[in-house]
């Protein structure tokens, strides 16, 4: 029979036992921290070098992305030319050789929304307005320059109403009282909307203003509503919020206007609308972007371009009365203001 061991003996094993077990987990402990430190230095030199590594990279692709990039011009536009000049645009694109290294981007709105943006610094470079006054005070203020302004169209007003109503007129309304007549029998479910540019703005809406100011009496009855340009008076008549829409005669050629009737209002009637065009003064042209912007500018004056645009419903030298040339504010058959 085995003789027991004393307690002493068996205490003093189990001591040296934990002793030994404390200093295993010790041991792994420092191991583990000391991983997780050169992990974490790893991580941090990775880290580093990925930020290096992707700087270095970026600041290479922006430098050839420069050197190769197409150059950009902006044209402000007026918005009842806007798909006019998306016409120009593509036509003189075809004629240049190297046209996938040119993007010309265009910008649209009421001439008074546009010329409010340049005069506070928006980088448009060529500017088509539905005016003559904002060009001329943009060159007053020195934001564009003298020798670029040129009138590239004449606009013409014309009355806008759902096609397949009862409603007709002549083609062409070229006396007060057939406007008066017409506005008179114009037949609506309820009181009729009338929807006009805002006049503020837009000088198609200023026209049209001053063609219902001429016969306040007969448009009394309509409901007057306005929209941010020509191109929002078009909608509001294309989304029923209108039974009828003073707007341009060249949105006839909208696709959208296909079952809207268009009868074009003789421009004795109201405030003509001359059109004309500027280069806005910018610091930071490329030499090859100023090129393509005289370019551009050249274009507009050729026979291509304003064969398009006469195609598009614009008159192209100014309105002829009585077989003279006018360039001027025409009311009632009476020059008000000749240039």
């Amino acid at each position: 029979m085995k003789r027991a061991m004393p307690h002493s003996v068996i205490f003093l094993w189990l001591k040296k036992t934990m002793l030994i077990a404390c200093l295993s987990a010790l041991t792994l402990c420092a191991n583990h921290l000391q991983s997780a430190d050169h992990l974490q230095s790893e991580n941090h030199l990775q880290s580093a070098e990925k930020t290096v590594g992707s700087t270095d990279p970026i600041a290479d692709s922006r430098v050839s992305k420069n050197h190769h990039s197409k150059d950009i011009i902006y044209l402000a536009v007026a918005a009842n030319f806007k798909s006019t000049l998306q016409q120009l645009v593509e036509h003189f694109l075809l004629e240049q050789p190297d046209s996938n290294k040119y993007q010309l981007k265009i910008i649209s709105g009421s001439t008074g929304a546009l010329y409010a943006q340049i005069t506070q610094g928006a980088p448009f470079d060529i500017f088509f307005a539905a005016d003559t006054a904002r060009p001329k005070l943009l060159i007053e203020k020195s934001y564009a320059k003298k020798a670029s302004l040129y009138s590239y169209a004449y606009g013409q007003l014309a009355l806008a109403f759902q096609a397949n109503n009862k409603n007709t007129c002549d083609q062409t309304i070229n006396r007060e009282s057939t406007l008066i007549e017409f506005i008179s029998a114009f037949q609506s479910p309820s009181k009729p909307t009338l929807a006009i540019a805002n006049p503020a703005t837009a000088p198609y809406g200023f026209s049209a203003n001053s063609l219902i100011n001429g016969s306040k009496d007969i448009f009394s009855r309509y409901r007057i509503v306005k929209g941010k340009n020509v191109l929002h008076a078009q909608q509001l008549l294309l989304n029923s919020n209108a039974d009828l829409a003073i707007i341009s005669a060249a949105q006839a050629q909208h696709a959208t206007m296909k079952n809207i009737h268009f009868c074009i209002v003789d421009h004795s009637l109201y405030p003509a609308i001359e059109q004309a065009m500027v280069i806005i003064q910018q610091d930071k042209r490329t030499t090859r972007q100023q090129k393509l912007i005289n370019e551009f500018s050249h274009f507009i004056k050729q026979e291509k371009a304003k064969s398009i645009i006469s195609v598009s419903g614009y008159l192209i030298n100014g309105y002829l009365i009585n077989g003279y040339l006018i360039n001027g504010y025409l009311i009632n058959g009476h020059l008000i203001n000749g240039n």
